[in-house]
């Protein structure tokens, strides 16, 4: 029986050596690859760690992990195409094997338990505070290396990732991919903001909203304003509390905004539209005075506030912004037809209060069928230009036949009918 357990300790000796000869093996087609750039040496030296990380008694070596990380990292860094076909997980299998390598590296056994790849993050403090406690290491020079010159280049990598599934419209493979490397860059302890940013808007635009309001909520709180997307943070925000049906917190966001960015317009127009949607003229006609000091040749906010105008029975202001709008964009078929509809409507009003007289009152119903046509008049060149910006609109050519018809342009009224019929 002796001779036997003899026998299998000799076997199991042998079998420990042969995998740390793999170890080492892997290591230098690594180097031979450095040296000649065939992918058949990566390709060798793969084979040998991935033997390695199954064994129990190299499989818990930092070497081993790191070694394995750097033949993938050879795959990510060369440019050639069959090299890069050796594995398509290579990054993946890069950024698991560095980590693995940085948590086994420590002497510590409590310390060989973190996790460096979860999605939260959470134990990379704890890294980071074991590294500047000293704790001890079996080769500082593994994590340094790691750290100083692999971690960046690998979140770079992840950050193209990300804007390749983003420009594919894949959001939640981008938001994977932006998370993954902001959670490499943060190894450096510095917030990558653009990062966040990218997160949050693959967020918002694959419908994590729950992310995406926390990801702006942080850059938010960072004063972010990178190529001056300050002020659309908090539209894109309110924009998905929106959604979500939250009006009131949407406002909010709108007016923290403004706090911060008062005389940005789109926070402006974004107040704007919530006053106008929520029937506050009064508070709509503030937020358009401060949006035209700021822009006196937009067309649309010109035409906005004749509309506010309107709805409080402001009549003459009304039609000087509508002209306002009309003289910055003559095709601007809102306005012409919002300025052709008042005094077509102004028109049909005094015709009614002319048909409510008594048949004795003649001459008040002739003045006020002339105040009738001479409004109708006016009307017309407005209704012919959003007919003109618009064709395809079969109410304002409707319109438009009226008008011609009430002010005896019957050629052109029937040349119009007949285009529509």
């Amino acid at each position: 029986m002796k001779k036997i357990i003899l026998g299998l300790t000799i076997i199991s000796t042998i079998s420990a050596f042969a995998q740390k000869n793999k170890v080492v093996s892997a290591y230098n087609y690594n180097k031979a690859f450095t040296r000649s750039g065939n992918c058949s040496e990566v390709q060798k030296g793969l084979e040998a760690i991935n033997a390695s990380i199954e064994h129990d008694q190299t499989k818990n070596w930092a070497k081993t992990w790191y070694y394995r990380g750097d033949l993938y990292y050879a795959i990510l860094a060369s440019n050639d195409q069959a090299c890069k076909a050796i594995d398509a997980n290579a990054l993946e299998k890069c950024v698991d094997s560095y980590l693995k390598t940085l948590v086994l590296n420590f002497q510590d056994p409590e310390l060989k338990k973190l996790d460096l790849g979860k999605e939260d993050g959470s134990d990379i403090p704890k890294f980071n505070a074991a590294r500047k406690n000293r704790s001890k290491m079996d080769d500082e020079t593994y994590t340094s290396d790691i750290i100083g010159r692999k971690l960046p280049g690998l979140s770079g990598e992840y950050a193209k990732k990300g804007i390749t599934e983003f420009s594919a419209k894949n959001y939640k493979g981008a938001q994977e991919s932006f998370s993954r490397s902001m959670l490499l860059s943060s190894f450096s302890g510095k917030m990558d903001t653009m990062l966040i940013y990218n997160i949050a808007l693959a967020a918002e635009y694959g419908e994590n909203y729950d992310v995406a309001k926390r990801k702006y909520d942080e850059l938010i709180n960072s004063g972010y304003n990178v190529d001056g997307n300050g002020p659309s943070l908090y539209i894109s925000i309110a924009k998905i509390y929106k959604k979500e049906g939250d009006e009131a917190k949407a406002l909010t966001y709108i007016q923290k905004g403004r706090k911060a960015y008062p005389n940005d317009n789109n926070l402006l127009v974004a107040e704007l539209d919530y006053y106008l949607q929520s029937g506050k003229h009064e508070e709509s006609l503030n937020n358009l005075n401060l949006a035209i000091e700021n822009d006196k040749s937009n067309a649309i906010l010109y035409f906005a506030r004749g509309t506010v105008h309107e709805s409080l029975k402001q009549g003459d202001n009304a039609v000087a912004d509508y002209k306002k709008a009309i003289e910055i964009d003559p095709t601007y078929f809102d306005a012409n037809f919002n300025l052709g509809a008042y005094y077509f409507n102004g028109a049909a009003e005094k015709i009614n209060e002319a048909n409510k007289l008594d048949l004795k009152e003649t001459k008040k119903f002739n003045a006020l069928k002339e105040e009738a046509k001479a409004l109708f008049t006016n009307s017309v060149p407005y209704i012919e230009a959003a007919n003109k910006a618009k064709p395809e609109d079969v109410g304002t050519a409707n319109m438009l036949i009226k008008v011609y018809t009430q002010t005896g342009q019957y050629d052109k009224a029937k040349e119009t009918k007949a285009k529509y019929q």
